[in-house]
């Protein structure tokens, strides 16, 4: 059972890392850009409490599709966009692992809000431990207004399609292109 389980992880690890990349070619990047603002509009319209919390963040990432799946192994992946003070300055990828008890796959748009330079800082140059502290919370009328920062940074998520269970432990990456 042990052999099976790393055979799962080391599967998991390299088809999450081989779904994970941010756009190179402009038309990609383009598209990108668009879905970004599509799924910013969206989640806006779901909370309009979002754009104040936006206007006071030195940074955001939005990625509009992070993928997610497995069976007591699982991860996702995604690719997104960096805005600094409101301005794109980048892109970033995602991805996420977990061991536990994890059923089904799902689809979701991710935010993740960032209210401290230092924690930005800490992100732009890898160093910021994003899976242990933040959790995510479901975009929804009023939720914004209520959301907490854990170590500068707060997650809003928005399900859009598929089904998960998961009570794993795991984390997050997120790895910026500036």
């Amino acid at each position: 059972m042990k052999r099976t389980l790393e055979l799962l992880a080391i599967v998991s690890i390299g088809m999450i890392a081989a779904c994970a990349h941010a756009p190179t070619k402009p038309g990609e990047r383009a598209d990108l850009v668009s879905d970004a603002r599509r799924t910013l509009a969206r989640m806006e319209a779901k909370d309009p409490g979002l754009p104040s919390v936006l206007d006071h963040a030195v940074g955001y990432i939005v990625f509009p599709s992070v993928g997610a799946g497995g069976l007591l192994v699982g991860g996702g992946a995604g690719a997104g966009v960096v805005y600094e003070h409101g301005h794109r300055t980048g892109f970033a990828t995602i991805e996420h692992l977990g061991v536990g008890a994890i059923a089904g796959g799902q689809q979701f748009s991710e935010l993740v809000v960032v209210n401290d330079p230092a924690a930005l800082e800490q992100l732009k140059s890898g160093r910021f431990d994003f899976g242990a502290h933040a959790s995510a919370v479901i975009v929804r009328s009023g939720v914004a207004r209520t959301s907490t920062f854990e170590n500068g940074v707060a997650v809003f998520v928005d399900p859009l399609r598929g089904a998960m269970v998961n009570a794993s432990l795991g984390g997050q990456r997120i790895r910026l292109t500036m």
